[in-house]
């Protein structure tokens, strides 16, 4: 953790810049699904019970999502956190872009049925992640939430907090299907953990994948699928009509690349004055911030037979996400580990990337609409400084965080946006919904539309263009830990040509 030391147009387009998703978006960190942090998410709470809440005491949530790509069947062993993987969220509260409050999570396992044959049956099912009813699971996984704040006596100095009264708290195993796992979601909620005198609650388990985006079409050179036919004499760009664009219900025409497939998360909330500057309630004044997520491994790993691994060495950061896509598609191939391991507060080396924005160049590139011209300073604004900071792009500090207005009431689940400040009806008049993306980002705002149209320009905003994929099969979810019931291994299934759906 690096602690301080104590001594719409043009501006809509520059606040809604490059953010999305980060699966597998760096060399090292293919090799090391454990440590890849596949999305972060920042926002006020919008269950119920932080709806029906005065806006002093509301709570808000952070979500950082681990393993990409999770085929729900793969057993036997299925997914798990990584044990000697250093999972943090940062949080930055007086805008100078360094820590001030950090959560880290440590997990540990315990192998408690070591002569079962496979690592969960269903003998009996399994109902309970400890005691009766979890005796089908021979592996068990826990883990500690530590809170972290600088100390006022020296540049290195921080203070330690156990929150959860320092209790290993069960993290919740895989879906495995009914036969073994026969009421997940009830089996799931008890992984909620509450700390009733810090007011924090936390979750760590599978959940399914709500990111939702046509992965194979971006990636394939940016040539979105398009049922729209070109223009005369020009190349076809993937546009939605308003009724398709309103539509947060069902997708237009692209392919949800990661339809059935789940993620490990790791979701906190905590009240949002713990987290102001001044430990008072949300104000203009003390009521943003900016957020990123962090996983670290040691150094030096030793390997014993039969044994677990130790590390003999201090934490390197390995991966780390506040804004989506930005090493996706900002940063070049030859630094994207590099940047994964720079604190954000550091980012003044990469801003000749934001600047010389490649993405919007290959949007043109492949479709012939003119973008905005480089450099491309509204991206460096609005991903590395806040609002108000001075504007010259000389003067910083830059500090690459997802940004969060917490006095932003939260939308009810029922009226959320996935466009939020571009939302609009089937007849295109605006809808805004001011509590998503990009004040903070929720687990079904649709980032990738919003990021192709800001990195096009205005001729891709009025034109609705998109990836086609407007949600995710499960919907919102409108309780903690904010992500649906993962898929099952037994149900999720791939089909062959003429196999019938289930």
């Amino acid at each position: 953790m690096r602690m301080k030391v104590f001594g719409l147009g043009l501006a809509l387009t520059a606040s809604l810049a490059a953010r999305a998703a980060s699966h597998r978006e760096a060399p090292l960190m293919t090799l090391d699904p454990a440590a890849d942090i596949t999305d972060f998410y920042a926002f006020v709470s919008y269950d119920d019970a932080n709806l029906g809440r005065a806006p002093a005491d509301r709570k808000v949530t952070f979500i950082l999502n681990v393993i990409p790509g999770q085929e729900p069947s793969a057993g036997p062993n299925y997914y798990a956190f990584d044990d000697t993987v250093l999972y943090a969220i940062h949080i930055d509260n007086d805008k100078d872009g360094v820590d001030d409050v950090s959560y880290e999570v440590r997990f540990t396992t315990e192998t408690v049925s070591p002569n079962q044959f496979i690592a969960t049956l269903a003998l009996p099912p399994v109902t309970a992640l400890e005691g009766e009813g979890s005796e089908g699971l021979s592996r068990k996984q826990r883990y500690t939430v530590t809170e972290v704040r600088p100390c006022k006596i020296g540049a290195h100095c921080v203070t330690r907090t156990k929150l959860f009264e320092g209790q290993l708290l069960s993290a919740v195993p895989s879906n495995i299907g009914p036969r073994t796992t026969p009421d997940y979601e009830a089996l799931a909620m008890k992984g909620v953990f509450t700390d009733a005198s810090a007011g924090a609650r936390v979750f760590a388990g599978q959940r399914a994948e709500t990111f939702a985006i046509d992965l194979g079409a971006v990636f394939d050179t940016l040539n979105l699928r398009t049922e729209t036919p070109p223009p005369p004499g020009g190349r076809p760009l993937p546009v939605l009509t308003n009724a398709e664009d309103a539509d947060d219900a069902h997708d237009a025409f692209g392919v949800n690349s990661f339809s059935g497939f789940n993620i490990n998360t790791i979701a906190i909330e905590v009240p949002i004055r713990r987290i102001t500057k001044d430990g008072l309630p949300a104000t203009s004044a003390n009521g943003t911030i900016g957020a990123y997520a962090t996983t670290s491994r040691q150094g030096v790993s030793i390997r014993r037979t039969g044994a677990a691994s130790k590390n003999v060495s201090s934490w390197k950061q390995v991966s780390r996400m506040g804004n989506p896509l930005v090493n996706e598609l900002i940063i070049p191939i030859g630094f994207k580990d590099l940047w994964n391991q720079t604190a954000p507060e550091d980012e003044a080396q990469f801003l000749p990337y934001y600047r010389d924005l490649a993405v919007a160049g290959a949007l043109q590139l492949v479709s012939g609409v003119p973008v905005p011209p480089n450099p491309r300073e509204d991206i460096v604004q609005l991903l590395t400084k806040y609002a108000g900071q001075n504007p010259s792009p000389n003067i910083g500090p830059f500090a690459e965080l997802l940004r969060l207005n917490l006095t932003v009431p939260p939308t009810p689940p029922a009226q959320i946006k996935r466009l939020g400040p571009l939302a609009h009806d089937a007849s295109g008049t605006a809808t805004p919904d001011g509590a998503g993306f990009p004040n903070g980002r929720r687990p079904n705002d649709d980032v990738t539309d919003l990021v192709v149209r800001v990195a096009g320009g205005p001729n891709y905003i009025a034109n609705n263009v998109g990836d086609g994929v407007n949600v995710n099969e499960k919907g919102i979810t409108p309780y903690f830990p904010f992500l649906p019931e993962p898929f099952d291994g037994r149900n999720r299934q791939h089909h062959d040509p003429m196999e019938p759906a289930p």
